[in-house]
């Protein structure tokens, strides 16, 4: 596709964005979960890609220049020819998947359509809202400040056309039934097929779908349920989301070649570096991508597998997009795999909202064990000490009573006890005593570590707490494994 834009020209930046989707797509039960979650997350992927193309399809539209700017993460932007009959076009457009939306979720989801008129300069400079060469991002932040708008109008369309309709109550009672996936009662509900020993569920018609698409995925991709993911142990919930991305779009490109290149960077990490990574031998066992798209992700596994396989995202993702000032955190929640999935996904959204305000908002952080930390340099140190601890106690015997203590003596720093300082040389000169060289030369790097660096800024209190922490877990969870 041609990249350059018609100079001079009455154009329109088209911007489409699916409102909903992170309340939607955690909005469910346990009750099988895995192929909800999987069916939903490409439900919504299906839904944005066919708003787009039946925008891109309006024959006034089609019949004149267009040319697509972004699409993903329930987000597209496009450039199409400005006339009066492409604007009333795209708003009937509007009207009729909103109002379809609306008939199919009942507010659960929603759609924004908005455009900006503009014309492009010979400078790669543009004349908008009465601004003459103007940056090209003003064309966001004129489309994203309509979305903010309507968020507060929502299908103010089928109000206007369904007052009634809009506003009676929905009846329950009688054969009405609460669907085993979101909790809602409707009479609309259908009977799901039930699996050999299953109870009878009752499900919408939508959410049928969602299970169905997500049974064709699991039949293709073999993809397990989150009780098999963990076995044994703790699952991890996980959710990554890109920093800033709003704000590069914004202020970070001087040209639409430059907007363009930059989108598909980002829709190819999304889209096949990523599912590369999962389907490593080191990860493809152990854990699933439930969502990815545009700049977060959501990811389920085995909650060792899952820590290890942010930090090679984080990894691939900057080697990747290789673009200043444009990074990725997350927060990572541990649980049991019988817990509350949907639940989980909030406790890990609170973990990604940590990493993200980690140093004064200087994000490129990961939370985890409830800590945010540096994915510069912090998470590294973090676990090669980590790993330090596991060999040392499974291959030298040293007694894990050190992880415990570590965690302790963070603690008391944390209070403003300064007794944590000699606490600590008293600890390490008692616990090497009688130990092997190994277990010795541990102790001496630990105590450097602690005590020989600046006591005011001295976070490895902080980081060799949670190597600790980390260590049991683990050192838990290999024991168990020997046991089986």
């Amino acid at each position: 596709m041609d990249n350059k834009l018609p100079i001079n020209q009455d154009l329109l930046f088209v911007g489409g964005d699916l409102s909903g989707i992170q309340k939607f797509l955690y909005n469910i039960t346990s009750k099988k979960a895995a192929v909800s979650l999987k069916g939903r997350s490409q439900y919504l992927d299906d839904i944005i890609k066919n708003v787009q193309k039946r925008i891109e399809s309006i024959p006034e539209v089609s019949n004149s220049f267009s040319q697509q700017v972004y699409s993903s993460g329930g987000k597209f932007y496009l450039i199409v020819k400005d006339t009066p009959q492409i604007r009333g076009a795209i708003d009937d457009e509007k009207n009729k998947i909103e109002s379809e939306l609306w008939e199919e979720h009942r507010g659960q989801l929603s759609i924004n359509i908005g455009y900006v008129p503009f014309s492009f300069n010979e400078d790669d400079t543009i004349n908008v809202s009465g601004k003459e060469h103007a940056k090209l991002g003003h064309l966001w932040h004129e489309v994203n400040s309509q979305f903010a708008t309507w968020k507060t109008q929502k299908f103010k369309h089928v109000i206007d056309n369904n007052y009634n309709q809009f506003f009676s109550p929905i009846e329950v009672g009688g054969q009405s039934h609460i669907c085993a996936i979101t909790g809602i009662e409707s009479s609309e509900c259908v009977k799901l097929e039930k699996d050999s020993d299953e109870e009878e569920l009752y499900v919408l018609p939508s959410v049928k779908k969602q299970i169905d698409i997500g049974k064709q995925l699991r039949a293709k991709q073999g993809f397990k349920t989150f009780e098999e993911y963990a076995k044994d142990t703790y699952l991890g919930v996980l959710r990554m989301d890109v920093d800033g991305l709003g704000k590069v779009f914004i202020e970070g490109f001087p040209t639409f070649q430059e907007y363009t290149a930059f989108s598909h960077t980002l829709s190819e990490f999304f889209e096949k570096k990523l599912t590369a990574i999962q389907a490593s031998a080191e990860y493809s066992e152990y854990l699933n991508i439930i969502y990815a798209g545009g700049d977060d992700m959501f990811v389920v596994g085995r909650w060792d597998k899952v820590i290890n396989f942010a930090y090679d995202v984080r990894n691939a993702f900057i080697q990747h997009v290789n673009k200043k000032n444009v990074s990725i955190s997350g927060g990572i929640a541990i649980v049991d795999p019988k817990f509350p999935i949907s639940k989980a996904a909030e406790l890990s959204g609170d973990a990604e909202t940590a990493a993200k305000e980690f140093h004064n908002n200087e994000k490129n952080a990961f939370n985890f064990f409830g800590q945010s930390v540096s994915w510069n340099k912090e998470f590294e140190y973090i676990n090669n000490f980590k790993q330090e601890m596991v060999d040392l106690c499974e291959k030298e015997q040293m007694p894990r009573s050190i992880l415990h203590k570590l965690i302790t003596l963070n603690d008391l720093k944390s209070r403003g006890e300064l007794k944590y300082i000699w606490n600590t040389a008293y600890y390490l000169s008692r616990f090497r005593a009688g130990k092997k060289e190994s277990i010795k030369q541990f102790c001496d790097k630990l105590e450097k570590e602690l005590l020989k660096s600046e006591q005011q800024s001295n976070r490895n209190y902080e980081l060799l707490a949670l190597s600790a922490r980390w260590a049991e877990l683990q050192l838990r969870q290999n024991n168990n494994n020997k046991k089986l």
